[in-house]
């Protein structure tokens, strides 16, 4: 499945299910948003993202310290905190009524990645794997998938290779 159907699906998905989307990314480097804007009409559901690639910006974004301290910022816990993060700032910042383009969402969804495209062996991390977060406002969950990429890809393939599989769960759970 080519990325502009995945893409494409989703933002049909989400217009009909009336849901607002935002990306908070970092080994995707803002790839997932890229994704979702490259589909004529997506201006109506999606609100934004940010590339958070460094810990000092995920902590920015509210991220707790000792969570990328403790399980590293290739985690379950950063992936679940930065997608929380990014829903609570989604929620807070689309209150604000002003001139844009989507119509009063009913639910609002973000998704995001972190992971490590290749190989480092300097702190010996192994690379091809990506946790893509999803918190959504109308569940009381958030969800956290990993995903491996075949060591056969290159970094630009492995990053879009985890953009296309976070566009595809959020998909699966709207």
């Amino acid at each position: 499945m080519g990325k502009k159907y995945i893409a494409q699906s989703l933002v049909q998905k989400l217009k009909k299910s009336n849901y607002l989307i935002a990306t908070i990314e970092s080994c995707t480097g803002g790839l997932v948003a890229n994704l979702i804007t490259d589909i004529t009409g997506s201006s109506q559901v999606f609100w934004g993202g940010r590339v958070v690639y460094d810990n000092n910006a995920k902590i920015a974004l509210g991220v707790d310290p000792s969570i990328i301290d403790t399980h590293g910022a290739v985690s379950y816990e950063t992936a679940r905190s930065l997608a929380e993060k990014g829903l609570a700032e989604l929620q807070k910042h689309s209150m604000i009524k002003g001139d844009n383009d989507y119509n009063d969402p009913k639910h609002f969804i973000c998704v995001a990645t972190t992971g490590l495209a290749e190989q480092d062996p300097d702190k010996n991390l192994e690379g091809g794997v990506c946790w893509i977060g999803i918190a959504s406002s109308n569940i009381n969950m958030t969800f956290v998938e990993r995903v491996n990429a075949s060591p056969l890809l290159t970094r630009e393939e492995t990053k879009l290779e985890f953009a296309k599989k976070a566009l595809k769960f959020v998909e699966k759970n709207i």
